[in-house]
């Protein structure tokens, strides 16, 4: 039986690094907290390992829109299928679609917030949603009925699971017992790159300082991936720091392949 999948395609997300994060995750874990949840491919390749032995999953993100999507992809995925659907059918050109959802008088629903997330996701270049523009090819190739019919896949992995949109905060120190925390924070380099949110404001905002400080108050055993720079090994070096290399699934516009990252992972266990 072929692995499960995140059905949105996210900036920066960690679909292709899930090989290398997976043998860094404690074994002995009962709670299972993401507070920086974007696409959530490490959420959806910890539930199918782990399973049942973890017996509470929290997930939160900052960007209100995309949390509509994870909700109702939890509550009613039937309803969340049936309406995208209905929209597919409905628009012949992808550019005139993104015209509708992207104009600025639109006044939404937490539901109609989902759908449109969704949508935008596929039809966007690299999935950027908010922060970025049409992708024809991505119209073409990414918003399919087969990528449609697959968010019925994802609903059963997200029964009983917590879902919030609060500051990342909250889920460092709320009580647990033997709680494992995976952060993928914006990164340090990429602050002005706008990926997430309206414009980039939940990307361009970021306190990465403020980030460090809460990091080394908290408790609960936490791994974090993060952009290898020095700014960065300054405000961790208190913890443990693991080099490795990440290939990009987002182009840049001038690039004809994916680049090439070196990555962190920081972590305050062995």
């Amino acid at each position: 039986m072929s692995k499960i999948k995140s059905p949105l395609r996210y900036p920066g997300g960690k679909s292709r690094a899930i090989k290398q994060i997976l043998p860094q995750i404690p074994v002995n874990i009962r709670e299972y907290r993401e507070p920086f949840f974007g696409g959530g491919s490490v959420f959806f390749a910890v539930k199918q390992l782990f399973g049942q032995q973890i017996k509470t999953y929290w997930i939160n993100d900052l960007n209100y829109d995309l949390y509509c999507f994870w909700q109702y992809a939890q509550e009613n995925i039937d309803l969340l299928v049936a309406k995208i659907t209905e929209i597919k059918q409905k628009y012949d050109t992808g550019r005139e679609l993104f015209q509708d959802l992207t104009r600025e008088d639109l006044k939404l629903t937490d539901f109609e917030k989902a759908v449109r997330f969704f949508i935008l996701n596929r039809i966007t270049f690299s999935g950027t949603v908010d922060s970025g523009g049409y992708s024809q090819a991505a119209f073409t190739s990414r918003f399919t009925d087969s990528s449609i019919a697959r968010l019925t896949q994802i609903a059963p992995l997200l029964a009983s699971v917590k879902i919030t949109n609060q500051d990342y905060e909250e889920l460092l120190f709320a009580e647990g017992k033997e709680v494992f925390i995976f952060l993928d924070p914006p990164y340090y380099s990429a602050t002005k790159s706008r990926l997430y949110g309206v414009r980039g404001n939940l990307h361009t905002s970021f306190d990465h300082q403020r980030f460090a400080d809460n990091m080394r108050q908290c408790q609960a055993k936490w791994l974090i991936t993060y952009d290898d720079c020095p700014e960065i090994r300054k405000l961790f070096d208190f913890a443990h720091i693991i080099e490795w290399n990440l290939q990009y699934g987002m182009n840049n516009y001038k690039q004809g392949a994916a680049a090439s990252g070196r990555e962190l992972m920081i972590k305050n266990y062995y």
